[in-house]
């Protein structure tokens, strides 16, 4: 705490106002659209496959296992290298083609499997991102800029589901839907690359003891 704030204090009206922070909360917002507006949808999308009620609840679970393992593995890798930004893109991208994908796809295995690799993308994103407010943010300013980023993100908790129930409707099918999603998580991978993120900071304050992790960038 002590490196951060020498090398930068932020006090609680620049956190609310810091691009960075706005940054990290539109990048939140565009994965949270993602998210919720697939998971709320993902039993009527598999159901539509022509399976049973048990074959649609054991094939939902399919992408949220996916996620998990490459939610682990690319944590990990983001944790060796210190590249925050990089993984945070990487993953959002994941999400976009893998939404925009499974829109276009004609087969239900397809679909499925472009599903998968969509979660993969939004369940890693949020432990690959939240390092980075944290590295600049300290005290009082980490609890309202953290705040920030957390409601404004989560706005999308409702225009996510919304979207594509109102697209569903309008066109019968969950196509439009999940390619404006894919289109959020696009936006999310874009904006990610202009985080400002510096590593040296992550290294000083390692715990005592042990190695800290050389900064890749």
């Amino acid at each position: 705490r002590q490196h951060k704030v020498a090398v930068e204090h932020v006090g609680i009206v620049k956190a609310l106002t810091d691009p960075r922070v706005l940054a990290c909360a539109l990048v939140y917002f565009c994965l949270n659209a993602a998210s919720y507006g697939v998971a709320f949808f993902l039993p009527t999308i598999i159901k539509d496959f022509g399976v049973s009620n048990f074959q649609t609840g054991l094939l939902s679970a399919v992408p949220f296992l996916f996620g998990a393992v490459g939610m682990v593995l690319l944590s990990r890798n983001s944790d060796r290298t210190l590249k925050r930004r990089e993984h945070v893109c990487f993953a959002m991208l994941l999400a976009a083609v893998g939404l925009a994908g499974a829109g276009l796809a004609p087969a239900p295995a397809l679909v499925l499997g472009l599903l998968c690799l969509s979660q993969i993308g939004v369940s890693a994103t949020p432990p690959l991102m939240w390092p980075i407010p944290s590295a600049f943010l300290t005290g009082t300013s980490a609890a309202a800029g953290i705040a920030a980023i957390n409601s404004l993100g989560n706005l999308s908790g409702f225009a996510g589901p919304y979207m594509m129930g109102y697209l569903k409707d309008a066109t019968g099918n969950f196509t439009a839907g999940l390619l404006v999603l894919g289109g959020c998580a696009l936006v999310g991978s874009i904006v990610a690359l202009t985080f400002k993120v510096n590593p040296h900071i992550e290294v000083a304050g390692a715990t005592p003891g042990r190695p800290a992790p050389a900064p890749a960038h």
